[in-house]
């Protein structure tokens, strides 16, 4: 019976596939090898002999029909499509003495668990069908307790910082503190991720690292819970398109990353051209995450039609002193955002550390684009936190409309721009900014102004322009800056009749009225709940 459904269902896999290089050579069903589809017999064995059996004819499609199947680590090999069919669901278990690679851990160089379902060194490679992967919490509750290797991997990172060796048998000890990602492929070329439909995880859910021309489409991707699952990281990886995803995670949903502090100025590999597009994100830590990894640097990134409902952050870039390397030429176009405590957030401050003079260790970000934006019921805005030995430069935000408890914040920039914001602030100023160099505001205004607060405060911010802003009704200050800053500033082209004060000077501490810490404390208060 089974052999007249599978002498039907080839036929009208190979028309789907037809002549796609995702989609090529012969079919291996798993159930030919000895996998059971009830779930009454681990499959693992059953997967690899179908995968080496593809391999040794130099490729084809390893093909899952519908069912359930309990399974340890697949490992896939080049020029291979694993097709996991709608109805069938993988469920992955860890076994005795998981197989170790080569990796990466936070940003730094590593011996990892492998992905449960991936590979290293494979090129001409995908993943594809409407079948889900599942990963159980109770599964892995005794596998590598996180405790377990901690420490050492804590000190390896410490004698890395201070370049001092680390043996090789060290690095082996620590890997009992990682878990594996669901989905990941290292040094990997022609990899696509389409279709699938992956559930939980133990640790990131999809990894890709020092790899090219990467595309994952149409995937959904659900880890909320725990906390600290990643939706999709790409690592120190060169072009690759992200589509049409649907992601709900734990933390930042989609991130890129380039190493950390001293090991990853080593290996000093970038993220660049790498497209998203097409995304709605619910819930995780951010939206598209950009660090705090790095090192390696990040350049040539466009982030369009993304839709964002209850994470934490959306556009979010970060780094810190000690990672170094340059962050450039970031586009990030018609989102919409609801229910995000920090709407947009630069910062050079993701951990504290006190301040140095500026070296390859300083993080640089400039050349940021952020257009053409819907941002409603925020508690922040916008938080642009540049570092006073390096300013965050360049960065260009248009298009705007916001509503939240606060506006948009900014310190140590060059080059600032804000062109056509228009930000309705429960409390405090719409727009704030000090310490900044070269910043234009055009086109900056408040619907529902607070007649107790200016609609823009600078201050120390010499040679700023001002333009072609208006006033509307109920606004009591438009501009305000500090005492005998006023002059320094240059006016043009703006409509303040409506303002009871359309300039004033003013000793107020307005960023004592807002502090630094309220959108993190709220968006900390959300992640508890």
């Amino acid at each position: 019976m089974y052999g007249s459904f599978r002498g039907r269902l080839l036929p009208a896999l190979l028309f789907l596939c037809g002549t796609s290089a995702w989609c090529a050579g012969p079919i291996f069903n798993v159930l030919d090898y000895g996998a059971h589809n009830d779930g009454s017999a681990i499959a693992t064995n059953a997967f690899r002999s179908a995968i080496a059996a593809a391999k040794a004819v130099g490729g084809g499609t390893v093909f899952v029909p519908a069912g359930n199947y309990i399974t340890g680590p697949i490992q896939l090999a080049s020029n291979l499509t694993l097709d996991i069919d709608a109805g069938a669901t993988l469920r992955f278990r860890p076994i005795p003495n998981m197989p170790l690679m080569k990796g990466r851990s936070e940003g730094t160089d590593a011996i990892t668990p492998v992905p449960l379902v991936g590979g290293s060194n494979v090129e001409n490679v995908s993943i594809t069908g409407r079948g889900t992967i599942l990963t159980l919490q109770s599964d892995w509750r005794e596998f590598a307790p996180f405790g377990s290797g901690r420490a050492l991997w804590q000190s390896i990172l410490q004698r890395l910082n201070m370049k001092q060796p680390v043996p090789e048998e060290d690095y082996q000890k620590a890997a009992l503190s990682f878990r594996p990602v669901s989905v990941g492929f290292v040094n990997s070329k022609n990899v696509l991720l389409q279709g699938v439909h992956i559930m939980g995880s133990v640790g990131w859910t999809v990894h890709m690292l020092y790899s090219e021309k990467v595309n994952i489409r149409n995937v959904i991707i659900e880890s909320f819970d725990p906390p600290g699952r990643d939706g999709i990281d790409i690592d120190s990886c060169r072009d690759v398109i992200i589509s049409n995803c649907y992601l709900d995670t734990g933390d930042d949903s989609i991130c890129l990353k380039s190493g950390r502090d001293a090991d990853g100025l080593r290996v000093n590999r970038p993220t660049e051209n790498v497209t998203i597009t097409n995304c709605v994100i619910h819930r995780g830590h951010a939206g598209v995450g950009v660090g705090s990894e790095t090192s390696g640097g990040i350049r040539n990134v466009v982030a369009s039609n993304i839709a964002c409902k209850g994470t934490e952050r959306g556009i979010r870039i970060k780094s810190t002193r000690g990672r170094g390397a340059v962050v450039e030429d970031l586009r990030f176009d018609n989102w919409t955002m609801e229910d995000v405590p920090e709407a947009i957030h630069v910062t050079g401050y993701y951990s504290i550390s006190p301040q140095e003079p500026a070296s390859e260790r300083t993080p640089v970000f400039r050349d940021i684009a952020i257009s053409n934006v819907t941002i409603k019921n925020s508690h922040q805005v916008a938080n642009i936190e540049g570092l006073p030995e390096m300013p965050i430069s360049g960065l260009r935000i248009s298009n705007v409309i916001a509503s939240g408890k606060n506006g948009i914040r900014a310190y140590n920039t060059t080059a600032l721009e804000l062109h056509n914001i228009q930000v309705d602030s429960e409390r405090g100023p719409a727009v704030m900014i000090r310490d900044a160099k070269d910043l234009e505001l055009d086109g900056v205004t408040s619907r529902k102004p607070l007649a107790e607060m200016p609609v823009i405060r600078l201050d120390h911010c010499p040679g700023a322009i001002v333009r072609n802003s208006r006033a509307f009704p109920g606004t009591g200050t438009f501009l305000s800056v500090s005492s005998g800053e006023l002059k320094t500033l240059a006016l043009t082209g703006n409509i303040l009749n409506n303002a009871r004060k359309a300039t004033a000077e003013s000793t107020t501490d307005y960023w004592e009225i807002i502090p630094a810490s309220a959108a993190q404390t709220m968006a900390a208060t959300r992640r508890a709940k």
